[in-house]
């Protein structure tokens, strides 16, 4: 067993949690907009730069927090004061990007200044994030820099320099590996917070769910497409939390890398299957556009479960069930809008 104190998710990282599930919800809406029954490319597209920024912003103090927080009322005003400036982010995010620009940049460049205040912070308490506290908050800052210098340019060219700044800035604990191994993250804390925020956005795809029932007529198949739609959430449920207590919890993750880098696919894929299920119960997409929506989160989901925990976690045995629900239900999912929309007789 391992002599490693365990570490528990506390009240305020469950706050903050929703906090920033307000902001996924927002991403995810970008989604929930038919044109003519159809999904556009450049929506999928927007999707992912605007769910990547978000992501990497929870997972900044995640990572933070599994290894250097105090829980001191300090730590608590920088942490609230994150989670207050995600807030006015979040307003900031939409499909058009260009009217909001400069109030979606500045706020995540607060976010990110104030999660380096409190790895500057942590190395006065404990003398083990110095080095690591140097190596992040540089290559932190120098990403900021490059996000804040596409300012000073038009559109298109500033996206390209903002996501060259978010890129060093995901980049650099990849290549500080080295210093992070000396302050590996907690073996019980970093896979219950994942697992946490996973929870939660499921959650949210239930009210997706329960919303686009709300406001369809009932009939045999929009009841029958909500069934479907929660039964394909629930064996993503199984399927998930299986992996994680089986090959997560509790295990030596080193410094995590690939559990922090696997979850963009997870939830963006989480995302974009609740969209679909939406769509199955109240149809406003065209066959091949509803289809794509599937595949498209089924492919980033099944790539964040392999990336996380290898083919054969995913093949074992007793998760042959939860897969042959998510097959069946996801079929079913996109066959009764069909028989509801009289396509088929």
């Amino acid at each position: 067993m391992s002599s490693e104190k365990i570490k528990r998710a506390n009240w305020l990282e469950l706050l903050f949690d929703l906090i920033f599930v307000f902001a996924v919800s927002k991403a995810t809406h970008i989604l929930a907009h038919a044109h003519d029954g159809h999904m556009g490319y450049e929506q999928y597209i927007t999707f992912i730069l605007v769910m990547i920024p978000i992501w990497w912003a929870w997972t900044g103090h995640t990572l933070f927090a599994t290894r250097f927080d105090t829980e001191d009322t300090a730590q608590k005003l920088l942490t609230l004061t994150q989670m207050l400036a995600v807030v006015f982010w979040a307003t900031f995010i939409n499909a058009d990007f260009d009217p909001n620009y400069q109030g979606y940049l500045l706020f995540y460049v607060l976010i990110r200044i104030l999660l380096i205040m409190m790895y500057w912070r942590a190395t006065k308490y404990n003398t083990a994030s110095i080095p690591v506290a140097k190596k992040l908050s540089t290559g932190f800052s120098v990403g900021l820099v490059i996000v804040l210098s596409s300012l000073l340019f038009e559109s298109p060219l500033r996206y390209f320099v903002m996501y060259t700044g978010i890129a060093i800035e995901i980049l650099t604990p990849i290549l500080s590996r080295k210093v992070l191994k000396s302050v590996p993250v907690k073996s019980h804390h970093l896979p219950e917070r994942y697992g946490l925020l996973t929870i939660i956005l499921l959650g949210e795809s239930v009210i997706m769910l329960a919303t686009s029932l709300n406001e369809s007529q009932w009939t045999e198949l929009t009841v029958g497409a909500a069934i479907s739609g929660f039964f394909l959430l629930s064996a993503i449920w199984w399927l998930y939390f299986n992996l994680v207590e089986k090959h997560l919890i509790g295990q030596n993750l080193n410094t995590g890398q690939h559990v922090i880098y696997g979850h963009l696919f997870i939830y963006s894929g989480l995302s974009a299957i609740a969209v679909f299920i939406g769509y199955s119960v109240k149809p406003e997409l065209t066959l091949l556009s509803h289809i794509m929506l599937f595949l498209t989160g089924s492919v980033a989901l099944f790539s964040g479960l392999f990336f996380i925990f290898g083919h054969r976690a995913i093949l074992e045995k007793e998760l042959r069930i939860p897969i042959l629900i998510i097959i069946l239900s996801a079929a079913t999912s996109i066959f009764l809008p069909l028989l509801s929309a009289g396509d088929i007789h």
